[in-house]
């Protein structure tokens, strides 16, 4: 692992409609929408799926270092995350 701090750099570019291009260096690029329930497709990755996915994704990868450090041998894991978005 790197020295800290890490930093990650990311730009969002848009048109007045229609997709969000998400580019970061080396990186392919993403794109985004707005879910359904704020007017979207539903059918694409957005803010919301795209918060709610990194952090299933930082579990696993979080769990993969620490097995492999205390070389636990594992065959699969799957995390299933739900976020909720209210308004209080």
């Amino acid at each position: 692992m790197q020295e800290f701090p890490h930093h990650y750099s990311v730009a969002a570019v848009a048109n007045p409609e229609g997709e969000v291009a998400l580019q970061s260096d080396r990186l392919p690029s993403l794109t985004s929408t707005p879910p359904a329930e704020f007017g979207g497709p539903g059918d694409r990755w957005s803010p919301e799926t795209l918060l709610v996915a990194a952090l299933a994704d930082c579990f696993v990868l979080t769990f993969r270092a620490l097995a492999r450090a205390s070389k636990l041998s594992w065959l699969s894991l799957r995390c299933d995350v739900e976020g909720t978005l209210d308004r209080v």
